[in-house]
C-alpha cells in the first residue's frame, strides 16, 4: 500500500470518481441577479410615479426616481453577487498541489487529479486535500477548527479520520485518499450551501407591506376623484394631470433613498467600531434580533492560552516545576512593537508555559545545564521528556497529562488520590491541567519508556483562555436589551461553563446541553427545550444550523456567530450572520452580513446599538413621509370633493415632494443616537412599520394640517383671488411640512442635528427663491 496506486489504477478510479474538486451548483448570471434587483412592489410604485411625472412633463422628478430605481439595483446587485461567491471560495480550501506515491515514487501532483486510494504525503503546514485515514504518523497534530470548531489541534494516530481542508499544525503522515470532491465533508457543505435560502429582513418585509398600503391608497384616490370631478362637470384633463400628481403624492418617492442612505451612515459608524457590514440591509435587521448565537473562543474569549493557577507538592519543587516548563518548549516569545506583552509563535500550550516561566523565573533561581536528549510529544503517553546535564547529575524531566505521569510515580497511592482529585477538580474549572514530574537518572542509553518510570510528582498548572476585559459588560448589555446569548462551542462543557460564569452569561450549571445529548433529542424536543439553554458544549458547527432553523421556526430573529467553513451554513440561514476577520475563513466571511475585524463580542453589541438606532431612525422618516403626504393628499382630496378649486396645482405637488421629501428626510434618517436603545426589549419581527400610535399620529398630524389649511384656503378666497390663496396655502404646507420634522423627532434638542437645521433653513431659502422671483413664479403659477 505504501507503494501507492500504479498508474493504470489511478487512471480507472479517476474515470470512475471523477476529479477532486467541489463543484458549485445553481451558479446564477450577473445579469439575472441585476435584474432581480427590480421586481418589488415600491419598486414598481415608484416607477409608475416615474411614468407619471414624466407624462405631466416634470422632468427632474421624473429622472430623479429612475436614478434612484437604478442606483438601489446595483447597491443590490453588489451585495448579492459577493454573496453568492460563499461556494467559489470553498475550492480556496483546496491545495493545488499535493505529494503523492504513484507506481512506488513521490510524485507531485495537481490536488484536483487524486483518487480514492492514493497515498498523499503530509507535512507541517499542508492543508489536506481530500478526506481518509492516516496510513502511518509522526506526532502529527491537526487544526480542525473550521469544521468542528475545536480551538486546540487534535493529535492524530494511526487509522484516524482526517477531514479535507483541515491544517497540519505539527508532524507528519501518510494520508490514504477516501473520499473526493464532492463526496467529501467539504463537498457536503457546498451542496448544502447552494440549497440554504436566506430569508428576506424584516425591513425589507415590512417596506414591502407598506409599499402595498400605499399604492392601494394612491390608486383609489386616483380613480375616486375623476369621477367626483366630472359629477361637478369639470373638465377631464386637468383632473387626470390632478389625480397623477396626487398618486405621486401619496407614495413616498424617497423612502427608498432614505433607508439606503440611512443603512450606508449605520454602515459608516460600524466600520469605525471594527464592524464591516458586507449586506447593508443587515444594519437594520441586527437592531431586532432575539437571540444570538456566539462562539467562545476569540469572541467571549482573547484567544491566547495562559496559566491561570499552579499547584506544587512542596514550595521547594518550583524552581524545578518553572524549568520544566522550559525544557523541551517548542514555542518562543516575541516582545510586541510597544512593549507591552509578548506574542507567542508556535504552540499555544507551550507558549503558555514559557510565559508563565519568564514572569516567575525573574522572582526564583533555577539551575542552567546541558540538554542530553529530548524526546518530544507521545500521543500515547501523553508526555514530552527532556534529558539534562546538570554537573554530575542527570535529571530527566517529564511534563504531560496529570493522570499518566501520576501512574509513572513513586508516590503512595493515598497521595496519588489525593493529587488526582485536585487536578480534577481544577479541570471543572474549565483548565487544561499540565502534570511535571522530575527524577535524577545516572545511567545513559536507556529508553524513554525507563526514564519515565520512577518519577517524583512535582505539580501541576492549569492553562485556560481568558475571557476578554469587556466581554462581561457586553454580556450585561445584551441582557439588558433583551438579547438572548447562547454559547455554541465544541470546548467540553467545564471550560465553556467557566468561560459562561467568568462573564456572567449563565447563572444555573442546568443550562449546558453536550454534542452527544443534543444529537439524541429530536427536533420538538429541542424546540421545547431551547429556551432555557445557555450553552451548547461539544458541538459540532452543524449544529449550529439546525438550532438556528430551530429558533428560526419559533418565530425569532437569530443572529449567528463563526469563523469556520462549516459556520457557512449556519450563518448564512441566520437573520444575520457574523464572521470573524481575524480568525474567520474566506468561506464564512463571504457567507456572512457582517464581519468583526476583532472578533469582538462587544463590537458585535456596539453593533446591535447601531442597527436599533437606524431603524429608530427609519421610523422617524417613515413618519414624517407619510403624514406629510397624506397631508397633501387629503387636502387635494377634500377641495375637489367640497367641490372647491385645487388649493394645489401638479407642479407645486410635486415641488413639495421634492424639497419637503428630500433633505429634511435624509436628515432624519441620520439623527443622533439614543442612549436609552438598549434599555429596550427587541421589537417585535411580526410588528409593521407603522403600529396603532404611529398610524394614529399619521391621522391626526395629516388630516388636522388638511383641515387646517383647507379652512385657511376656503377663508382666503373670499377676500383674495385664486393665485393669492393657492400661494399663501402652498407656502404655508412647506413651512408646517418642516416643523413637523422636528415634531417627529420628539423632545431631543433641537440643534443635535445640525443637518436637519441646515435642511430647514435650506428649504425655506429654495421656498423664498421661488415665491419672489419672477420667472419661477410663473413655473409654479404663484403670485402674491
Amino acid at each position: 500500500m505504501e507503494k501507492g496506486l500504479t498508474t493504470d489504477q489511478a487512471k480507472a478510479a479517476a474515470e470512475k470518481f471523477g476529479r477532486n474538486e467541489i463543484i458549485a451548483k445553481k451558479i446564477v448570471s450577473p445579469l439575472v441577479i441585476f435584474f432581480s434587483q427590480f421586481p418589488t412592489v415600491l419598486n414598481g410604485i415608484m416607477a409608475i410615479a416615474g411614468v407619471f411625472s414624466l407624462i405631466i412633463r416634470d422632468f427632474v422628478d421624473g429622472i430623479f426616481i429612475f436614478a434612484v430605481l437604478f442606483l438601489n439595483a446595483v447597491v443590490g446587485f453588489i451585495q448579492e453577487y459577493k454573496a453568492e461567491r460563499s461556494l467559489e471560495k470553498l475550492m480556496n480550501f483546496i491545495k493545488p498541489a499535493s505529494r503523492v506515491m504513484r507506481d512506488g515514487k513521490e510524485v507531485r501532483l495537481a490536488t484536483a487529479e487524486l483518487v480514492p486510494g492514493d497515498i498523499v504525503i503530509l507535512s507541517e503546514g499542508d492543508r489536506i486535500p481530500a478526506d481518509g485515514t492516516l496510513a502511518a504518523h509522526e506526532d502529527i497534530e491537526i487544526d480542525e477548527a473550521i469544521l468542528t470548531g475545536e480551538s486546540l489541534p487534535v493529535a492524530k494516530k494511526t487509522h484516524d479520520e482526517v477531514y479535507n481542508g483541515t491544517l497540519v499544525i505539527k508532524g507528519k503522515a501518510h494520508l490514504l485518499v477516501e473520499k473526493i470532491g464532492m463526496q467529501t465533508k467539504f463537498g457536503q457543505i457546498a451542496e448544502t450551501l447552494a440549497d440554504v435560502q436566506a430569508d428576506k429582513t424584516p425591513l425589507r418585509t415590512r417596506l414591502d407591506q407598506l409599499g402595498k398600503v400605499l399604492s392601494a391608497i394612491a390608486i383609489l384616490t386616483a380613480f375616486l376623484l375623476i369621477p367626483i370631478g366630472i359629477t361637478q362637470e369639470r373638465a377631464l384633463f386637468p383632473l387626470v394631470l390632478l389625480a397623477i400628481s396626487i398618486s405621486v403624492a401619496a407614495v413616498p418617492q424617497s423612502l427608498p433613498t432614505v433607508v439606503t442612505i440611512a443603512l450606508a451612515i449605520g454602515t459608516h459608524r460600524m466600520a469605525k467600531k471594527n464592524a464591516i457590514v458586507r449586506k447593508m440591509p443587515a444594519v437594520e435587521t441586527l437592531g431586532s434580533v432575539q437571540i444570538i448565537l456566539v462562539d467562545k473562543t476569540g469572541t467571549l474569549t482573547q484567544n491566547v492560552m495562559r496559566v491561570k493557577k499552579y499547584w506544587t507538592r512542596k514550595k521547594e519543587d518550583f524552581p524545578d516545576l518553572i524549568r520544566a516548563c522550559i525544557l523541551g518548549n517548542t514555542a518562543s516569545l516575541i516582545q510586541k512593537t510597544n512593549n507591552k506583552g509578548y506574542d507567542v509563535v508556535g504552540d499555544r500550550t507551550d507558549g503558555a508555559l514559557l510565559l508563565f516561566a519568564k514572569n516567575e523565573m525573574e522572582k526564583i533561581k533555577t539551575e542552567k545545564g546541558k540538554i542530553v536528549d529530548e524526546f518530544v510529544f507521545d500521543p500515547d503517553t501523553k508526555t514530552v521528556t527532556t534529558v539534562v546535564k546538570d554537573g554530575a547529575h542527570t535529571n530527566v524531566f517529564v511534563r504531560g497529562a496529570p493522570e499518566a505521569i501520576l501512574t509513572q510515580s513513586k508516590l503512595p497511592i493515598s497521595e496519588k488520590e489525593h493529587i488526582t482529585k485536585l487536578f480534577e477538580e481544577h479541570a471543572k474549572e474549565g483548565l487544561r491541567i499540565i502534570g511535571f514530574a522530575k527524577k535524577t537518572e545516572e545511567h545513559k542509553n536507556i529508553s524513554r519508556s525507563h526514564l519515565e518510570q520512577h518519577l517524583t510528582f512535582l505539580g501541576f498548572v492549569g492553562i485556560y483562555d481568558p475571557p476578554r476585559n469587556e466581554a462581561t459588560e457586553a454580556v450585561h448589555k445584551a441582557k439588558t436589551a433583551g438579547i438572548r446569548t447562547i454559547m455554541v462551542t465544541g470546548d467540553n462543557e467545564f471550560t465553556a461553563l467557566s468561560i459562561a460564569r467568568d462573564v456572567g452569561l449563565i447563572e444555573k450549571d442546568e443550562d449546558v446541553i453536550t454534542g452527544d445529548e443534543l444529537k439524541k433529542l429530536s427536533d420538538d424536543e429541542l424546540e421545547s427545550i431551547i429556551d432555557h439553554a445557555r450553552i451548547f458544549a461539544r458541538s459540532k458547527p452543524e449544529d449550529k444550523l439546525r438550532l438556528v432553523n430551530i429558533l428560526k421556526k419559533k418565530g425569532a430573529i437569530v443572529g449567528v456567530t463563526g469563523d469556520g467553513v462549516n459556520d457557512a451554513l449556519a450563518l448564512k440561514r441566520a437573520d444575520v450572520g457574523i464572521a470573524m476577520g481575524k480568525s474567520g475563513t474566506d468561506v464564512a466571511k463571504e457567507a456572512s452580513d457582517i464581519v468583526l475585524t476583532d472578533d469582538n463580542f462587544a463590537t458585535l453589541v456596539h453593533a446591535v446599538e447601531e442597527g436599533r438606532t437606524i431603524y429608530n431612525n427609519i421610523l422617524k422618516a417613515t413618519t414624517y413621509l407619510v403624514s406629510g403626504n397624506l397631508a397633501e393628499l387629503s387636502l387635494v382630496f377634500f377641495a375637489t370633493l367640497f367641490g372647491l378649486p385645487s388649493p394645489l396645482l401638479p407642479t407645486q405637488i410635486l415641488w413639495i415632494n421634492l424639497v419637503t421629501d428630500g433633505l429634511p428626510a435624509l436628515a432624519l434618517a441620520s439623527d443622533t443616537k439614543d442612549p436609552t436603545l438598549l434599555s429596550n426589549l427587541p421589537r417585535d419581527p411580526k410588528q409593521p412599520i407603522l403600529t396603532g400610535n404611529r398610524l394614529l399620529f399619521i391621522a391626526v398630524v395629516g388630516f388636522g394640517l388638511a383641515t387646517t389649511l383647507l379652512i385657511i384656503f376656503t377663508l382666503l378666497l373670499a377676500t383674495h383671488s385664486e393665485t393669492v390663496s393657492r400661494t399663501i396655502t402652498f407656502n404655508l404646507l412647506v413651512f408646517l411640512h418642516l416643523l413637523l420634522a422636528f415634531a417627529v423627532r420628539g423632545r431631543t434638542g433641537v440643534f443635535t442635528n445640525r443637518f436637519l437645521v441646515y435642511a430647514l433653513l435650506g428649504t425655506l431659502a429654495l421656498q423664498l427663491i421661488i415665491s419672489t422671483v419672477p420667472f419661477l413664479q410663473n413655473v409654479f403659477h404663484l403670485g402674491f
